[in-house]
């Protein structure tokens, strides 16, 4: 039996449920990488709402090194995907955040200030334009007022660099890349020195 006209305009355009928005950027929503799985039944909604293995790991080796050259006294970096409201109809999520500790309010509310340098890995929204929403993300951290920004893309081992007023740079992972003044970051060495490149797929 053929579904009338109606109906099949309405299945095709079924509301997408706010639950399943991972991200909003100048008002446009952007969704879990996996949330169509979810709809259709094939997943649950917590098999795409956490990070991968590699994601979870990169992030958490990346983390522990900066926080070891980090000046303690006056940055403070967080992690976790760190929430950042941007300002109405602009909210983030950032893998790694290096903030100015005289900034900082600790409460149970996203950030509300730009983190200094903002540290990405892999992409994680439902997009077949990958690099339309690295770069417009970058974009919008920048206008906020984050100074650097390095997006690692593990699938390719490259890292693109976003600084204001700086020409953008795509490098290898084996290459070193300045964080901040006084953090050099080489994920090539770092991976080794932790005896996990061998891990990777």
């Amino acid at each position: 039996m053929v579904k009338p006209v109606e109906e099949k305009i309405k299945s095709r355009t079924r509301k997408i449920p706010a639950k399943y928005i991972r991200e909003v950027i100048n008002g446009k929503p952007y969704y879990y990488k996996g949330y169509k799985s979810v709809m259709n039944g094939t997943k649950q909604i917590e098999e795409i709402m956490g990070s991968s293995s590699l994601q979870s790991i990169m992030v958490m080796i990346i983390g522990f090194f900066i926080k070891s050259h980090l000046n303690k006294s006056k940055y403070v970096l967080a992690t976790n995907e760190a929430g950042l409201h941007l300002g109405h109809n602009n909210n983030i999520s950032t893998d790694i955040g290096i903030f100015l500790k005289e900034k900082v309010v600790m409460n149970d509310k996203y950030f509300e200030i730009a983190p200094e340098v903002a540290i990405e890995v892999d992409v994680k929204i439902e997009t077949d334009k990958d690099l339309d929403y690295v770069f417009s993300k970058s974009e919008e951290m920048m206008n906020f007022g984050t100074e650097r920004i390095l997006w690692i893309i593990t699938k390719h081992k490259k890292i693109f660099v976003f600084s204001k007023n700086e020409t953008t740079q795509i490098l290898d992972w084996n290459k070193d890349v300045v964080v901040m003044e006084g953090v050099v970051l080489n994920i090539h060495d770092l991976l080794e020195e932790e005896g996990v490149n061998h891990l990777l797929a």
